[in-house]
């Protein structure tokens, strides 16, 4: 099934090949190219190459969006990259991430992928780009996203929007999630 739609996987660029994180977002990459998705990513190591080369070994296709900051660090991007978008900034790169992308799915990171969620999440809060699936990946996030609705309720206006989040922790629930977003979205 092909539907010319695409996802991000957001999440660290540390792990490496052969541990549980890195695991996971392959068989990720791997359950959304099977379903027909295009898997979208930063482009270079980690969360990103695992979730590109699980889609490339189930045929399917990828998008590494890159940045010329990285150039300069002599960062390549991964070898499972069909087609590279090189942004000037991470600035950039973060807009595009966002722009191109059907939903975006939040693995385990750091400042960078906190950032890929909470930009994602502020842009569909306010109406900046139309609805699409957030989903945060792993028992960590409820946790997160509990206590600053907790202890931020009234500032980062939580209560209202936690709907936009979806929540899951296996490859098939993610695109069930998706297939059932894109569905009611009347994109498939």
């Amino acid at each position: 099934m092909t539907h010319n739609l695409k996802v991000a996987v957001f999440g660290s660029s540390r792990p490496p090949a052969g541990t549980k994180r890195y695991e996971e977002a392959r068989l990720l990459g791997y359950s959304l190219a099977t379903a027909g998705y295009t898997v979208v990513s930063g482009g270079y190591r980690g969360i990103m190459e695992a979730a590109s080369r699980g889609a490339k070994e189930a045929g399917g296709s990828t998008i590494g969006v890159t940045t010329a900051f990285f150039d300069s660090k002599n960062i390549k991007p991964n070898k499972y990259v069909d087609t590279e978008i090189k942004t000037p900034t991470y600035a950039d790169r973060l807009l595009k991430l966002t722009e191109i992308s059907d939903a975006y799915v939040i693995m385990r990171g750091g400042s960078g992928t906190l950032t890929e969620l909470f930009f994602s999440w502020e842009l569909e809060k306010n109406k900046s780009i139309p609805p699409r699936p957030i989903i945060l990946f792993g028992d960590q996030w409820k946790r997160i996203i509990d206590f600053l609705a907790n202890e931020l309720p009234d500032e980062l206006s939580f209560s209202s929007y936690i709907h936009l989040l979806a929540y899951a922790d296996k490859p098939e629930e993610v695109v069930d999630i998706i297939k059932k977003g894109h569905k009611a979205m009347g994109l498939i």
